[in-house]
């Protein structure tokens, strides 16, 4: 199978050589584990070796993403100027807006190979500021009619001139497995960040997008005595025989370093 290599030292060995390439990761955990500095190291790798992404963004701003990264050394100002890295924000204040449409455009035009999504929980509780297209309506086109004519304003997604579709229910489980759907339509290799739950009988805040995606990466920052100790595991990863303990992760000068449980105490 062929690989994306992350780069991360420590983590590809993980995984056998890295993510299977054009699948879509799932990357969790609560505030503070470290998922924005593994994306951004992510992108970074991929385009210092000839492999163009795309960072999308729902809850921060371009300049604290890039000022973050710099405290590493890497230069996003630079990689963008070249057109090796797009930053795709997207205003919560803005209303019906096709994401879909401003990611496939910039894939095309920088030919990215990767692409962070960030995040997806933001995106499921926003779900009324966006359009969905029909071509894209999945399993949810078998209990919905998707057509002007048979979605009447008082159920929960909503025609115009029979191409999109607004929603304005409670289908958010059904329609983040449409995002993960069209993001597996890119021909990118895709990091899906989301939020953890500390509820122990659910993975993430939506509950379903750990089903929805190819792989699942957890990131920990438990407190331990008087120190706060970050851990990383592999949950499940799409034809690969994974790591199975919970390693240990570490940020440094450089960016995050993984270190196999294996390593360590073996």
């Amino acid at each position: 199978m062929d690989r994306v290599r992350t780069g991360i030292p420590g983590f590809d060995e993980l995984i056998e050589g890295g993510f299977p390439k054009t699948s879509n990761v799932l990357l969790t955990g609560l505030p503070g584990t470290g998922k924005t500095i593994f994306a951004l190291e992510y992108l970074y790798n991929g385009a210092m070796n000839g492999e163009n992404g795309i960072y999308v963004t729902l809850d921060e701003s371009f300049e604290m993403i890039k000022e973050q990264a710099m405290q590493f050394g890497w230069d996003f100002d630079k990689l963008e100027a070249e057109n090796k890295i797009a930053f795709i924000s997207i205003r919560l204040g803005r209303t019906k807006l096709d994401i879909f449409d401003q990611i496939r455009d910039v894939r095309d035009r920088i030919d990215a190979k990767r692409l962070v999504f960030d995040n997806l929980a933001t995106f499921s509780v926003n779900l009324d500021l966006f359009t969905i297209p029909v071509g894209y309506a999945g399993s949810i086109a078998s209990t919905v009619e998707m057509t002007a004519k048979g979605i009447e304003s008082g159920g929960n997604l909503l025609a115009d001139k029979g191409d999109k579709i607004y929603y304005t229910g409670d289908m958010e489980k059904r329609l983040i497995y449409l995002i993960v759907e069209h993001m597996s339509r890119l021909g990118t290799t895709n990091l899906v960040l989301t939020y953890g739950n500390p509820d122990v009988n659910q993975l993430t805040i939506d509950g379903v997008s750990e089903f929805a995606c190819d792989g699942i990466v957890e990131l920990y920052n438990q407190l331990i005595g008087a120190k706060h100790v970050r851990t990383i595991t592999v949950l499940k990863m799409r034809n690969t025989n994974q790591n199975q303990y919970i390693n240990d992760l570490e940020i440094g000068k450089n960016g995050l370093v993984v270190k196999p449980v294996e390593k360590v105490y073996g």
